[in-house]
């Protein structure tokens, strides 16, 4: 039984490790940081008649050079993700990645839930939990 539950624990960290490495994090002209108020059912209060769906931008951050570098250090992190994840699909901030003027990178996060959604050229790279230190290090970079 042991070799089996550490068989299953080998397999589970190649799978996460494989997934983390397709995260992109060399050249871009640039990245940004965007907040948003995400409103749905699965966000709405209890006795609420409101049936639609309203997602609004609040505010968005260029990164700086320096504050690329520490992003792209947070995400590569193993320790920066928790095998997990919630059920909801809500986010409220996103990391988009551009080089030569297109997206090649976009990454969801529900500070919520603490959900993170990673794609790449809008391919599924990632899906899972974020943990403190990676929470704490994107806050940190906003400032």
């Amino acid at each position: 039984m042991k070799k089996i539950i550490l068989v299953f624990a080998i397999l589970l960290n190649i799978l996460i490790n494989g997934q983390i490495k397709h995260i992109y994090t060399g050249k871009v002209d640039s990245i940004v940081i965007r907040n948003y108020s995400y409103y749905d059912k699965e966000t709405s209060t209890v006795n609420d008649t409101n049936e639609s769906n309203s997602i609004q931008l609040l505010n968005s951050k260029k990164l700086t050079g320096k504050q690329i570098v520490l992003l792209n250090t947070l995400l590569k992190s193993k320790k920066s993700y928790l095998p997990e994840r919630a059920l909801l699909s809500h986010f409220n901030k996103k990391i988009e990645y551009f080089l030569n003027g297109a997206k090649i990178q976009d990454i969801t996060i529900s500070t919520m839930t603490k959900n993170i959604t990673i794609y790449n050229r809008e391919k599924l790279i990632y899906k899972a939990k974020m943990s403190t230190s990676l929470e704490k290090g994107i806050l940190n970079i906003e400032k």
